[in-house]
């Protein structure tokens, strides 16, 4: 089993998550840095833990909205030891993000991989994580241990779905674009459609006098891409729920509700 916790003094924890940066980068792999770190409170000294989570997608595509994702979570002394399970819980949503490259298109969220999630903490977090009962060495199974799911036909076939419904709201939206140039050349005052928020255009449309065979047009648009969008959604969770259900979950964080 790979161990995915790397422990190391305070001077050499941050060289060690440069090091695993740089060898991801070389391999041209997407990846996702996690860190707990002790601080102190500079008004009364109190104990705070630190979780940090950075996910970096720099092999997915220029436009991709999610090439990057930062997470930062304070824990206090009354709720330290939940650190353990957020960062569970929060490995298990990469991994379910994660999935399996066979699994082409289902999420704009598909490629993070789930084994190239590190998590990193100096010595003196550790061991003051242990000190408050947490058991490192099971942390640190439970952390390795969770890790992406062989795809099956079932999920090819629904990420075939996904492409296809992809395409067809592709299509479906270039034909908005055009419908909406024409009703803007009827306005009153022209307004470029493209610069313009939904409602934004919606507003123009109630005080604008259309002709009714555009609105038409438009509304029938409208009402398929609502229609691909919300079939869109399903194939999304059916993927997510599946998978998440063949993922060997800890038993610290069962029971939890994972999809908030």
């Amino acid at each position: 089993m790979k161990n995915n916790l790397i422990i190391n003094t305070p001077e050499k924890i941050e060289g060690d998550v440069e090091d695993f940066k740089m060898d991801c980068l070389d391999d041209e792999k997407n990846y996702t840095v996690a860190k707990i770190k002790l601080c102190r409170d500079i008004e009364n000294d109190r104990p705070l833990l630190f979780y940090s989570q950075d996910l970096t997608r720099n092999f997915r595509g220029e436009t991709d909205p999610f090439g990057k994702k930062q997470i930062l979570k304070v824990f206090t002394p009354s709720n330290h030891e939940a650190v353990a399970d957020v960062t569970l819980t929060k490995k298990f949503e990469d991994t379910v993000l994660a999935y399996k490259k066979k699994i082409n298109d289902y999420s704009p969220k598909t490629d993070i991989f789930s084994d190239h999630m590190m998590l990193f903490l100096d010595e003196p977090t550790a061991e003051f994580i242990s000190d408050i009962g947490v058991n490192i060495e099971g942390l640190s199974e439970d952390f390795s241990e969770m890790e992406s799911v062989e795809a099956t036909p079932f999920l090819d076939d629904i990420s075939a779905d996904a492409t296809r419904l992809k395409e067809e709201m592709y299509f479906l939206k270039g034909k908005m674009v055009v419908i909406k140039d024409q009703m803007a050349d009827t306005f009153e005052e022209y307004e470029d459609p493209r610069r313009m928020s939904d409602d934004e255009f919606a507003l123009c449309l109630a005080r604008e006098n259309i002709p009714d065979e555009l609105v038409q047009q438009y509304l029938e648009l409208k009402e398929q891409i609502d229609g691909v969008k919300g079939r869109l959604g399903e194939v999304n969770t059916v993927v997510f729920r599946e998978t998440a259900s063949k993922i060997k979950l800890p038993e610290r964080i069962k029971g939890n509700d994972l999809f908030q």
